[in-house]
């Protein structure tokens, strides 16, 4: 397999693995999504090479893509998980992934997913709040079970990203500030059954700047240390995710920056470090395919009103964002037109892609909306009464079914119908 990730084939085909994309379609219908387990696997062991030097360690962020498939594919690779929900915990472990691998985030766990995770064994626990440290010291003293306890902490660090995006300010949800570490900890450090295991942070996604991570990495390193000092163990740093994706063009994520970045700040210390890569490990390596139901036009635009929905992905109209949108067979004799491609949801916000230029596109063909790897599918709805529709993965050139297309009859019937 000499190509990594969507190309062209030789009669210009949008192409995986050597198929092509319209046959997939037509097999699993539309609008439909695929993703690549090569180009995953590939930019998964970029990552793991880059941080090799300082003995790091890869916690795939499951929110980014929780479909079994994807999560078992990394899993194998030998790559633990970053979860934030008990149903991402479970399903981490039904693929098999050794509890020990994984981490469990987020500000809002309640006492069930704490109790569930503390009796199989995680590898650790990030708090986010001293009300969450509370919490738990009763849980634990209840079941005298140990676990693994690291504070997320707020370094009151602005990221330059979209504000939907933007975790490590001290006006975020998230996290617990500065100033107070040192006395959690110490609440951490004189528990029954709590074992301080370290720090944590995350300030955000699509975070390309190096000098904005490498700060944050040096203020909790600096931390750690002045921990160290006053006499606790802090064995663990996790440095969270949100690497960028470039959504304008394709290019094989690129760790070399951030490998020499790290080695300059960690080689030769004694922490062990882990990351929380999500859509930088899946974003590129999947595409929405949809249909067009009909070219419009008006006396101000030209509209491709296609089957794919808001519903199937919202990242365009949630966070203004820019996807590339292709046609998967590219005629070069064909003008070129401005369009805005949209769907058929009842909302001016149902749309991927607005004045973008593309070739000049017809009733029944397909576009592919590229880079819909990551905050996909896992964010769809039902909005409109509009079933879930298919996932595929394209794995050593064979396709399998992710997930099932939804059907209309599936949908109502997971309603109750009352007597009133």
């Amino acid at each position: 397999m000499n190509n990594i990730g969507f190309y062209r084939d030789s009669k210009n085909y949008l192409s995986i693995q050597n198929i092509d994309v319209e046959s997939l379609v037509m097999k699993h219908g539309s609008p439909l999504y695929i993703y690549d387990a090569g180009l995953i696997k590939h930019t998964y062991l970029n990552l793991e090479k880059a941080i090799k030097a300082i003995n790091g360690k890869v916690h795939y962020a499951v929110k980014a893509n929780d479909s079994l498939g994807i999560i078992k594919l990394l899993s194998k690779l030998g790559c633990g998980a970053d979860v934030v929900s008990l149903g991402e915990l479970k399903k981490c472990i039904k693929v098999g992934m050794k509890p020990e691998k994984i981490i469990f985030s987020g500000v809002g766990k309640d006492k069930h997913e704490i109790e569930y995770a503390i009796s199989k064994g995680i590898q650790q626990l990030n708090i986010e709040s001293v009300e969450e440290l509370e919490d738990l010291i009763k849980i634990s003293n209840h079941l005298k079970k140990n676990i693994n306890v690291a504070i997320r902490v707020n370094l009151d660090i602005q990221a330059n990203t979209h504000e939907k995006i933007s975790t490590g300010d001290e006006t975020s949800k998230f996290g617990i500030s500065l100033s107070e570490i040192p006395q959690v900890y110490k609440v951490i450090y004189n528990s029954n059954y709590l074992n301080p295991y370290g720090l944590a942070v995350h300030i955000g996604s699509q975070i390309f700047d190096m000098k904005l991570l490498k700060k944050t990495y040096h203020e909790l390193k600096k931390l750690a240390s002045s921990l160290i000092k006053m006499g606790f163990k802090v064995n663990n740093l996790d440095l969270g995710g949100g690497f960028g994706v470039d959504y304008r063009k394709f290019k094989i994520q690129n760790f070399k920056p951030i490998e020499e970045m790290l080695k300059k700040l960690f080689l030769g210390t004694n922490f062990n470090i882990c990351f929380e890569p999500g859509r930088s490990l899946v974003a590129d390596a999947g595409i929405l395919v949809t249909k067009v139901i009909r070219e419009k036009k008006t006396i101000a635009k030209n509209f491709l009103i296609v089957d794919a929905g808001m519903n199937d992905f919202i990242r365009p109209t949630l966070y203004n964002t820019y996807h590339r949108i292709e046609p998967i067979l590219k005629d070069m004799s064909r003008k070129q037109f401005f369009y805005d491609i949209v769907g058929p949801i009842c909302e001016t916000g149902d749309f991927f892609g607005l004045n973008q230029k593309i070739q000049k596109t017809l009733k029944n063909e397909f576009l592919a909306i590229m880079s819909t790897g990551a905050y996909g599918r896992v964010m769809s709805s039902n909005y409109n009464t509009r079933p879930n529709i298919a996932e595929i993965l394209i794995h050593n050139e064979k396709d399998y079914l992710l997930k099932k297309k939804q059907s209309i009859s599936d949908l109502i019937n997971q309603d109750l119908n009352p007597e009133i």
